[in-house]
């Protein structure tokens, strides 16, 4: 009787050593097979897509619900835009965002807050506090959960801890244990071997969402906040201005403080990148920088939107129009009635020569006096004369002209938007 009895134990000893060494090692083939057991876990995770002023999406990403109304994202998916939506993965019962209730620059996260509840979120208190060696992210695919193994490596810095993933995750995804317990949520970084996958650790988001305002604020409040230090104009002696026509060189005025930093934030930030020269007028000027015009198709009108804030128009004595100044655009009287100055729009005269009896009679006109090194500039290099006084004049084109008349000349249909589409590829800092 004992020795059957030892027997049995031994049996039942190698057969749960042997499950123990089947649970250990389990294939990649298994690991990417749909796992059911994740059901309630994915149910959290919700699509995100942002939308501008007139309703076109600008981005769609991930995040996941933290709370019944509340989910965490990557605050540069929602960074711009002036509406979201949220849709939790498998559905199509979206709600639209309220606003945000918390953000952390540094981390690239934000805390928005959703109209309807869902109450199949993630409960960060069960997290994990030590990252293990491998986690798994989620996604939905054919109605089936799938679920990658992706190794981390943590990496340490002085100040902190950074966990590299060993695959490309898509950003905004939560990650977990293989037992389903929480422990970040993936985020990317471009570098210049090419795009890495991290985890924001559960401990980063709980501490932010502790930090819950009284009240959200509207989503498009987040546009300006930034931690980012800029380049001082004491060190830029100009850009150059990389156009699917050719390339200019411009340099900005100390005299108007406001416009040159601001150029200098916007083209730091790429925000002219792929926009397109949306106007032009032969003999007069060429026109870019309408946010609008990113993503135009041939019929759309554009040039109505900038980004997301205006300045305050600034006229100074010896800055005019002659040929070859920039200056900021401004929206019409009739929905511009504080007279203000266009944050990104600005225009390049390519003008052309006037007689005496013009410019008298244009000073007749607005009531104005041109100055006698006006008057030379004008009749001799040329430029618009009939601008001065009105918009804000803040820098000059250096070399290059040739090719802002081969754009001013270019054949337009519709509000003078060329018939080829002509966009700045990039605008290039050069240092002095």
């Amino acid at each position: 009787m004992n020795k059957l009895v030892v027997l049995v134990f031994t049996v039942l000893a190698f057969a749960a050593c042997k499950q123990t060494s089947q649970k250990q090692v389990i294939s990649e083939e298994e690991y990417s097979r749909p796992k059911g057991s994740y059901q309630k876990n994915i149910k959290a995770i919700a699509t995100i897509e942002t939308y501008d002023h007139y309703n076109r999406q600008l981005k769609r990403g991930y995040g996941f619900y933290i709370s019944a109304n509340t989910l965490v994202t990557n605050l540069d998916l929602i960074k711009g835009s002036y509406k979201a939506k949220v849709t939790p993965i498998g559905t199509d019962a979206f709600t639209d965002v309220a606003g945000y209730t918390a953000f952390d620059i540094a981390n690239n996260l934000v805390i928005i807050k959703t109209w309807k509840e869902n109450l199949k979120y993630i409960h960060l208190e069960k997290s994990v506090r030590n990252i293990p060696d491998s986690v798994a992210s989620l996604y939905r695919k054919s109605k089936n959960i799938y679920l990658p193994k992706t190794a981390v490596s943590a990496t340490k810095t002085d100040s902190s801890t950074n966990y590299i993933l060993s695959k490309k995750i898509s950003s905004g995804l939560p990650a977990f244990t293989f037992m389903h317990h929480p422990v970040g949520m993936v985020q990317n970084l471009k570098t210049d071997s090419g795009r890495v996958s991290y985890l924001v650790p559960s401990s980063t988001i709980e501490a932010l969402s502790k930090q819950q305002l009284k009240q959200q604020k509207a989503i498009y409040d987040l546009r300006n906040k930034t931690n980012k230090v800029y380049p001082s104009y004491k060190n830029i002696s100009g850009f150059k201005v990389h156009t699917t026509a050719g390339n200019f060189t411009l340099r900005l005025y100390n005299q108007t403080p406001t416009f040159r930093d601001n150029f200098i934030k916007l083209v730091s930030d790429q925000f002219y990148d792929s926009l397109l020269i949306h106007r032009v007028l032969k003999d007069f000027l060429i026109q870019t920088g309408a946010a609008d015009s990113k993503y135009a198709k041939k019929d759309d009108i554009v040039g109505w939107q900038g980004p997301g804030y205006n300045l305050k128009t600034k006229i100074i004595d010896g800055l005019y129009h002659k040929r070859g100044a920039i200056a900021a655009s401004k929206m019409p009287p009739e929905r511009n009635p504080k007279d203000r100055s266009d944050g990104s729009q600005f225009y390049i005269i390519s003008g052309r020569v006037f007689n005496m009896a013009e410019l008298q009679e244009i000073e007749k006109d607005k009531g104005i006096k041109f100055t006698s090194a006006q008057i030379k500039t004008y009749t001799t290099i040329g430029g618009a004369p009939h601008l001065d006084g009105e918009y804000s004049v803040f820098g000059e084109i250096t070399s290059g002209m040739e090719v802002v008349d081969k754009i001013a000349a270019e054949k337009t249909y519709a509000v003078d938007r060329p018939i080829k589409d002509i966009r700045i590829k990039e605008i290039e800092i050069l240092k002095k």
